[in-house]
């Protein structure tokens, strides 16, 4: 069950109102969406001090946004990719793909099919199913090392379909630094609409 709360909190000396929703999610994203309201998200459990840093952390960003959302308009809907729009988003994704999928080909895992999508509430999805990887064609607007992340978390549940200890473990074995990769995601995240990837296909 999703829980809301405000907070009121200072940050470089102006004041914030956000609202923090703890979910069950993979990363923390925090959101300026158009009109200025700031939304963070969390993973349930995560110390809501460790919330107010990564907050304080991202002082300037929030500054700039909330000044260029207060008068844009939510969209209605993500527009579709052209062809040419995924054509060369799944020329940068594929690589990375290639590259990490060594890493669960070594547990016996078939090579996924890739596919790339416009989407507002995830990064990526797998359907295990299928041998399917979907992407979302913001990546390729995030640090690499952000991107391959995603990459990597998204193979990862061929073998671990949960977000257990045992997916962490295998995520940290094969990729040590992947909460600094996490964090630059969310603090490079270029979608202001983005939520949370809260299911999985």
């Amino acid at each position: 069950m999703e829980k809301s709360q405000i907070w009121e909190i200072p940050i470089n000396g102006r004041r914030y109102s956000v609202r923090l929703t703890y979910k069950k999610m993979r990363y923390i994203r925090l959101r300026v969406l158009p009109g200025g309201e700031i939304r963070l998200s969390a993973p349930v459990g995560v110390d809501p001090l460790l919330l107010k840093q990564f907050l304080s952390q991202r002082g300037d960003w929030l500054a700039r946004q909330s000044e260029q959302m207060k008068t844009q308009k939510r969209p209605d809907k993500q527009p579709p990719l052209t062809k040419e729009e995924r054509r060369e988003a799944l020329s940068y994704l594929q690589p990375i793909v290639d590259k990490l999928y060594p890493i669960v080909k070594a547990h016996g895992v078939a090579r996924p099919h890739v596919t790339v999508r416009a989407m507002r509430t995830r990064y990526g999805s797998c359907s295990v199913n299928r041998g399917r990887i979907t992407l979302n064609a913001i990546l390729t607007k995030v640090p690499k090392p952000a991107a391959e992340y995603v990459v990597l978390h998204e193979l990862a549940h061929f073998l671990h379909p949960n977000h257990g200890r045992q997916f962490y473990a295998f995520v940290e074995r094969h990729m040590p630094d992947w909460r600094e990769r996490e964090a630059l995601l969310a603090q490079s995240d270029p979608a202001a609409d983005l939520t949370d990837d809260r299911r999985r296909e």
